[in-house]
This record gives structure tokens, C-alpha cells and sequence, in this order.
């Protein structure tokens, strides 16, 4: 049970092969737009615009997913578009059309404000880079949100329903104060088994 390793390697070295972030270089100055995709196909829109020499930025968040296989529950760590069917492009060079892109496998169309393409300034971009670094650097206890005195609901095996208070947290485990029989008790829950209450 716990992270896999694969998710624990991503989650150590969030630069790693599965999350490389855009350089948004400044070299020519042709102006960053908007595409917006079709569902799903953020990564295939992404790839093609790449091919067609485009710079591409797909801003990614690093998410924290159960899965269930029979009885057992594990956790991954997954990244996901920080906008749903959405990523910025830019044209290589200010000759460079962007007229392809509607057609692009993976877009919808491109985003606009009446009849002009929305264009969006590198400092923007930058601010969104900052908060995805910033996020890619949390660790697996900030990503599932708990923390002392957080207020917990079981979510699956024999005690699912019940509720307590997160007492202590280490990197498998999270120690929870429940009462049970009438007693105060500190039960010891995997990662997985635990939401935050609302």
C-alpha cells in the first residue's frame, strides 16, 4: 500500500522526465496565445503545436489520486492540466502564422475577444509558472491536505463513516484521535483511507 514508487520518484524530483517546465523565452516578439482544446486532448494538442514549431506551455498541477483494486487502496501522483482544455502557444517567429492551429489535431479553436486571438504577456505566463513550481514542490501530506487538528472522515475499511481529528502524520501513515466504544482512541489510518471533512 502507500505511494508507488514511481509516484514517490515524481514526487521527490518534480523535474523529472513526466514534468519539464516551458522556458518562456523572450527572443522573438511574437506574442503568447490561447488555444483551447478538445477534451481530454490537452497533451495531444500540445505535442502536435510542438511539431508544427510552436513554443507550447501546458501548465500541470501535481494531484494526488486514490485507486482501489479489490480490497486494497493505494495512492498515485498524477499531473493534470492547472486549466482544464486550455495551454498557450506562441508562434516561432513573427512571420510565423497562427491560422494553423484551428486545424491542429487536439484544438477546439483558438480563444478570442470578439475577433482578436487573446494574447497574454510573459509576465502573466511567469506568475503561472511561479505558482506551478511552487505546487510541484509540495509534498504528499500538503497535496492530500491534511494536518494537525484537521478534521478526517474514514472513507474506506471497517471503521468508513466515522470521523476523528489528525493527531500525528508521517510519510505512510496518519495517526487519528477517534472515540470508539465510548473511548478516546488514536488509530493509525493509511493515506488513503482518510478525506478531510467538510
Amino acid at each position: 500500500m502507500g505511494v508507488d514508487a514511481e509516484s514517490r520518484s515524481q514526487l521527490a524530483a518534480p523535474n523529472s522526465a513526466n514534468y519539464v517546465q516551458t522556458e518562456l523565452s523572450q527572443q522573438s516578439n511574437a506574442p503568447w496565445y490561447v488555444a483551447h482544446t478538445k477534451s481530454s486532448q490537452e497533451h495531444v494538442a500540445e505535442a502536435n503545436l510542438a511539431r508544427q514549431g510552436y513554443q507550447v506551455y501546458l501548465p500541470q498541477l501535481k494531484i494526488l489520486k486514490n485507486r482501489r483494486r479489490a480490497n486494497e487502496i493505494s495512492q498515485s501522483v498524477l499531473l493534470e492540466p492547472m486549466f482544464p482544455r486550455y495551454l498557450f502557444f506562441k508562434p516561432a517567429h513573427v512571420e510565423h502564422s497562427i491560422a494553423p492551429v484551428r486545424s491542429s489535431i487536439g484544438v477546439a479553436k483558438l480563444v478570442q475577444f470578439g475577433l482578436e486571438p487573446a494574447r497574454l504577456s510573459v509576465d502573466a505566463l511567469k506568475k503561472i509558472q511561479a505558482v506551478e513550481s511552487l505546487q510541484h514542490d509540495s509534498s504528499l501530506e500538503e497535496l492530500s491536505g491534511l494536518s494537525l487538528g484537521k478534521k478526517v472522515i474514514v472513507s474506506s475499511g471497517p471503521l468508513a463513516g466515522l470521523n476523528g481529528l489528525v493527531s500525528g502524520i508521517s510519510k505512510e501513515r496518519v495517526m487519528v484521535l477517534m472515540e470508539l466504544l465510548g473511548r478516546e482512541a488514536k488509530v493509525s489510518f493509511k493515506l488513503a483511507e482518510l478525506m478531510l471533512a467538510s
